[in-house]
């Protein structure tokens, strides 16, 4: 069975491209097409607020996630509405759409910068070291 590769993306983020750049050298992935920008002309403004608030929640949605934010803002704006309408399925569709964004605590940690390397040099220990 053959090994995942890490998307070059998320190796930025994390560091992983640092750490090992052997790794990802010669790797090119599309750039996802730019920003995620404005919200669909169809969409009222219930789901257009939705859609802020998602860019907001989430700023490294790109153009190419444009099709999941649209179907997360129709689920989300159905869960706001409430009733009978909010049905375990679609609680459970919305928290994949979640998942799949990077939106929930442990996938967030795949697309959040990693902390910085110990072994890298930190600019505030040297600054801190001339003023003793």
């Amino acid at each position: 069975m053959g090994r995942n590769r890490t998307p070059l993306a998320k190796a930025r983020l994390t560091g992983a491209d640092r750490k090992h750049p052997e790794r990802f050298r010669d790797r090119s992935e599309p750039d996802g097409g730019g920003p995620l920008g404005n919200p669909p002309e169809y969409f009222d403004a219930t789901h257009r607020r939705i859609w802020v608030t998602f860019m907001e929640e989430l700023p490294w949605l790109a153009k190419a996630d444009r099709a999941l934010i649209e179907l997360a803002c129709i689920t989300r704006a159905q869960i706001e509405v409430g009733g009978e309408a909010v049905t375990t399925a679609l609680m459970r569709e919305h928290r994949q759409q979640l998942s799949s964004l990077g939106a929930t605590p442990v996938t967030r940690s795949n697309v959040a910068p990693a902390p910085n390397d110990p072994d890298d040099d930190d600019p505030w220990a040297t600054f801190m070291e001339g003023n003793q």
